[in-house]
């Protein structure tokens, strides 16, 4: 029997995506730009099921029933898309913590299309792919990609213009790293999807950050190909700074850290001011992200593990494109 398998890479925004102006489509009301992280994968393996319905196994366990209404609802969309008729037998499973704000959806569903585009015989292009993607969850779009991936904004409202594709490839910088600082295994309470209509319609400052991060994206794009950590790891932490006011200052407020998170934060701060350049951001999550370069990386992890709540640490170099096998 036929089968497929790929293997995608969570990623991780510089310049954050967060909101959607078209929510059936996923269209972002920005660009984004962001990092393919080495250590965190998606593998997901695809045959045709046996019967009439899809069969769907997500990490080796029973899931909820919004979990695979997603995934249910994203298989109707590729039929209903490519005419395909037949159902499929997923086995899906992340090597990292799911909705814990590790862009778990973005491997995901990443994944799922690869798998797919491959199963199907389709041979989209990764500008389709990215679409396709998208379409699963917004930050997807950007999983089809290794390296420094631009998720763009696009302009028109059917959404063909919006699509993720590799701004440098993930030999551009090799002393780059991304530690992922794990404090909370467990899934938050308030989905990204839901925290961004909440801050999308509530916020006072939304519309000030989009215009302040749409300015910050050729700069970081610039500085990356210079490879100026410190220009990089300053516009990171704005962009991260004022996205995360628009969710405090939003109805009800959003706020995922916790203290550890926190804790986290000061110490990177710390770390700085004693001359070792490293600069943090996070998702919609209490797990923080630290960008930094492959020399400093071993002070750092020490200084961190030292932190009581810090469950684990993961060094990530950038990512290179995602795998796909057939048998």
């Amino acid at each position: 029997m036929q089968s497929v398998t790929v293997k995608t890479h969570a990623n991780i925004s510089l310049i954050k995506y967060w909101g959607k102006r078209d929510e059936v489509l996923f269209l972002p009301t920005k660009s984004s730009l962001c990092i393919a992280l080495s250590e965190l994968t998606t593998t997901t393996s695809i045959t045709q099921a046996a019967g009439d319905q899809d069969e769907i196994s997500i990490n080796w366990q029973v899931t909820t029933e919004i979990s695979h209404k997603k995934i249910i609802d994203f298989l109707t969309l590729f039929r209903t898309l490519y005419g395909i008729k037949q159902f499929f037998a997923i086995t899906t499973h992340n090597n990292f913590p799911t909705a814990a704000g590790l862009a778990s959806s973005s491997s995901g569903f990443a994944a799922l299309a690869l798998a797919l585009n491959a199963f199907s015989k389709l041979n989209l292009s990764e500008k389709e792919l990215s679409i396709l993607a998208r379409q699963g969850s917004g930050s997807a779009s950007r999983s089809v990609c290794g390296g420094f991936i631009t998720w763009h904004r696009g302009e028109n409202e059917l959404g063909t213009d919006s699509y993720a594709e590799q701004t440098f490839d993930a030999q551009h910088w090799p002393e780059f790293r991304v530690l992922v600082i794990v404090v909370r295994n467990d899934a938050k309470k308030v989905s990204s999807r839901e925290g961004m209509r909440i801050t999308t319609s509530t916020s006072p400052s939304y519309q000030t950050w989009l215009t302040n991060s749409a300015q910050r994206m050729p700069l970081i794009v610039e500085a990356i190909r210079n490879k100026n950590l410190h220009e990089v790891g300053e516009l990171a932490e704005a962009d991260w700074a004022e996205m995360q006011q628009t969710m405090l200052d939003s109805q009800p407020q959003l706020d995922y850290w916790t203290p550890t998170s926190r804790d986290v934060m000061q110490a990177i701060k710390t770390l700085r001011s004693a001359g070792i350049p490293c600069y943090f951001t996070t998702e919609a999550g209490p797990n923080v992200k630290l960008i930094c370069l492959e020399n400093n990386v071993q002070t750092i992890i020490k200084t961190l593990r030292e932190i009581d709540g810090v469950l684990d640490i993961i060094a990530c170099k950038v990512a290179q494109a995602p795998i796909v096998t057939e048998k």
